[in-house]
């Protein structure tokens, strides 16, 4: 018989036992859409991290002091920042893969007094590039420049939910006065920018729950008005973007090694240089890890249903015992009644990795639409299910072919 004899007989041969092949195929169906659930899973989150990664800043790298021994409380002295000089001459060393470094500083909370509006807010002291590294997204007006910052101007950047409650969403509130009550301060600013808050909608990200509004006055001008602060002449952290063609992990490595040479040995405190792009790339592989250990645990029930092929197959040869014993007293080969039941072993598998492939494919689907992470199945653990599926109908059903190939024709053709 040829390859298309043997699968014909074999499909005729599940038809006529359905109920039979559907249960000798469950174990299969279960294992591989388990495997196809969880790989479509895994690649929701992890397209998930990185796409999130890229939204706030996926090519940053945050700067910062650090204690060299974090059992001793050191404080930061005059000596220890890095200075406006250092980092003019780090940017000039590495132009071609800085796109923008950016300075914040917090001044804390405060609340903001306009008419009968009061708001709780929060304001950060920023330089130009903060808005560019940040994906501060304006949707009026402009941010910060660099005349604000040599002027030491009070102007602010606001979100729209506070110029929605100051002059309604069609309203224009740039050039508009505002009042900015904080614990040591008492200011009026000047409006000339609203953005847009960013929403990160995943559960992965944790971006805390508070409530307050976050401000934008530059750096300069937070600094005047907080002269007690440590950083009045330097800094001590700051973020990097990277130009698109670097690598960001590496040239973190770069920029701690250029710092560190300015700190001296009798610093208490040493540079932290940590690339968005190497955390992103961590926690994708984590998740990756993750993936892979447990699809191995949900593939050992394709195990268990290899096993329960390998059993109907010996019941199937044991059924058919004397139509093996007609075939070969006819003159059939041992290797052609050994592919015959390996083919039939094979069919059963595979039918039974396509249900599994689109079952697991259909909740994979459905849970990451649910978690907020909608992807579609990947291509490659597909055709990898369906191969491994097939090789467990070649493996679990051999050795029952082979028992039926090696049957004696005389016993075969007695046999009742």
């Amino acid at each position: 018989m040829n390859l298309f004899e043997n699968i014909r007989l074999a499909l005729e041969g599940l038809r006529a036992n359905k109920m039979r092949a559907l249960l000798t195929m469950l174990g299969i169906i279960i294992g591989i859409a388990s495997v196809m659930a969880i790989s479509t899973l895994g690649s929701a989150m992890t397209g998930s991290v990185t796409k999130t990664m890229d939204k706030i800043g996926g090519k940053n790298i945050m700067v910062s002091l650090s204690p060299k021994n974090y059992d001793t409380q050191s404080t930061l002295q005059e000596e220890d920042l890095i200075t406006q000089e250092e980092l003019d001459a780090f940017r000039n060393t590495y132009a071609d893969q800085i796109k923008a470094i950016s300075f914040s500083t917090g001044m804390g909370s405060g609340q903001l007094n306009s008419g009968f509006i009061h708001k709780d807010v929060s304001i950060t002291g920023a330089s130009p590039d903060y808005g560019l590294v940040n994906n501060v997204n304006l949707v009026q007006g402009r941010f910060i420049s660099d005349r604000d910052m040599d002027g030491t101007r009070n102007v602010i950047i606001i979100d729209t939910t506070l110029r929605n409650n100051l002059v309604g969403v069609d309203g224009d509130v740039i050039g508009k006065e505002i009042q900015v009550d904080t614990k040591s301060t008492n200011e009026t600013y000047t409006v000339i920018g609203v953005y847009e808050k960013m929403v990160i909608d995943n559960p992965l990200f944790y971006m805390g729950d508070d409530t307050r509004i976050e401000c934008f006055i530059p750096i300069t001008t937070a600094k005047s008005l907080n002269p007690d602060t440590t950083n009045q002449n330097g800094y001590e952290n700051f973020t990097i973007m990277a130009t698109s063609n670097t690598d960001s992990a590496a040239f973190a490595q770069t920029t701690k090694d250029f710092f560190v040479k300015g700190l001296g040995s009798l610093s208490d405190f040493t540079i932290q240089a940590e690339s968005l792009e190497a955390i992103a790339s961590e926690a994708t592989g984590m998740l990756a890890t993750l993936s892979l250990g447990i699809s191995v645990i949900a593939g050992i029930s394709l195990l268990v249903g290899g096993i329960g092929v390998m059993n109907i197959m010996l019941v199937s040869v044991t059924e058919r015992t004397k139509e093996i014993g007609i075939r070969k007293a006819l003159g059939a080969r041992n290797s052609a009644i050994r592919s015959q039941f390996i083919i039939e072993a094979i069919i059963i598998c595979l039918i039974g990795g396509i249900i599994g492939v689109g079952l697991g494919s259909a909740l994979g689907i459905m849970g990451s639409t649910l978690m907020k992470f909608p992807t579609n199945p990947p291509f490659l653990p597909m055709i990898i299910a369906l191969c491994f599926s097939m090789a467990i109908g070649v493996f679990f059903g051999f050795y029952p072919a082979n028992k039926a190939a090696k049957l004696d024709p005389i016993d075969a053709l007695r046999y009742e």
